[in-house]
């Protein structure tokens, strides 16, 4: 897979990073729509958010009213994954009129506000974009996020996350994991049976990928396993949550989906 990692936007593009808060009742769920530019496409390269306690946010996100970027993961997760990188190496398009929407489930006994920021890259710059890697003969890389998320009780070894695979091969880049006890969670990982990463603490997979890609990427097989394992050494349950940022492993005439 070919990148092009020192892209800059023509001078025409705007500045656009559209934001929104909402309030989420105590055991509620609310509904954060976001328009993009209207009647021209955006690409995301970041979604940023925040609350007081993103622990107790669990986040879903759907764009273009079909594609579920990730389903029910602590927004932590998500602030984790995007907080120090400048973006995904290539964007998720909103179509134009379209939206992407953030269903947002609060599982603390208070009230939350929920901001989102989508930082990205208006028509302008998606065109020159794409004109870039039709120059390397290559084409524009198409994100995928692989996700889970489990209750780990006190004391539990390796507790499998439910880490679903695509049905197309992805090359895995970039990874986070949240959870309500910090310092007590450890996490395992294997592809088809295959370790890629040993036993380590979560905070030690947030570290690697803190502001960084990783070292030697690896594929995750169409349907093929890959799971997340996750240990409780603490003496109280955990929520546990896990994304990664991998990309369509490239084909021979293959053209991204927008």
């Amino acid at each position: 897979m070919k990148i092009i990692s020192n892209f800059l936007p023509p001078k025409e593009s705007s500045a656009y990073n559209p934001a929104k808060s909402v309030e989420v009742q105590p055991g509620a769920t609310a509904h954060l729509t976001m328009n993009g530019m209207g009647g021209e496409r955006f690409g995301i390269r970041k979604i940023l958010p925040f609350s007081p306690n993103m622990h107790k946010i669990l986040i879903s996100a759907r764009l273009n009213e079909d594609l579920y970027l990730f389903r029910d993961i602590q927004l932590t997760v998500v602030h984790h994954l995007f907080k120090s990188i400048d973006g995904l190496f290539a964007p998720f398009i909103i179509q134009k009129n379209n939206h992407i929407v953030f269903e947002l489930k609060n599982t603390d006994a208070v009230k939350q506000i929920v901001n989102i920021q989508l930082i990205g890259y208006d028509q302008f710059a998606l065109a020159k974009l794409s004109a870039a890697y039709q120059k390397i003969g290559a084409s524009v890389p198409v994100p995928r996020f692989l996700y889970g998320h489990g209750t780990v009780p006190a004391g539990g070894l390796n507790i499998d996350l439910g880490v679903k695979s695509k049905s197309v091969d992805v090359q895995v880049r970039r990874m986070a994991m949240s959870s309500n006890q910090p310092g007590a969670i450890t996490a395992s990982m294997k592809v088809y049976n295959t370790t890629v990463r040993d036993e380590v603490f979560l905070e030690q997979v947030n570290d690697e990928f803190n502001d960084k890609y990783i070292n030697v990427p690896f594929v995750v097989g169409s349907n093929v396993p890959f799971d997340v394992y996750a240990s409780n050494y603490g003496a109280q349950p955990a929520e546990v949550s896990f994304l990664c940022e991998s990309y369509v492993q490239a084909k021979t005439g293959f053209s991204p989906a927008e």
